[in-house]
C-alpha cells in the first residue's frame, strides 16, 4: 500500500463523509487553501484512493474505503 500522510488521510476521510467534494469543499472543511486541498487530491488520485476531477468532484474508490477502514482497526 503507498504511503499517505496525515492531510492526505484527513482529505480521504472528508470526501468520504461528503460522498463527493471538489477541492475547494475539502480545503474549506480542512482549514487549507483549495490549492493545497487540490495537490493532496492529486496524490490521492495518483494512489488510486479516490477517483473523479477537480470540475466533477472527488469520490472515493474501494481502495480508500479499504485503506480507511485499515486505519480505523489498526487504532484499536
Amino acid at each position: 500500500m503507498a504511503w499517505v500522510v496525515g492531510s492526505e488521510q484527513y482529505a480521504l476521510q472528508i470526501i468520504q463523509e461528503l460522498e463527493k467534494a471538489g477541492p475547494d469543499e475539502i480545503g474549506e472543511e480542512m482549514g487549507f487553501s483549495a490549492g493545497y486541498s487540490a495537490t493532496l487530491c492529486k496524490s490521492l488520485w495518483r494512489g488510486g484512493y479516490i477517483r473523479g476531477t477537480t470540475l466533477t468532484g472527488y469520490e472515493i474508490t474501494l481502495k480508500g474505503e479499504e485503506f480507511l477502514a485499515n486505519m480505523g482497526k489498526s487504532r484499536k
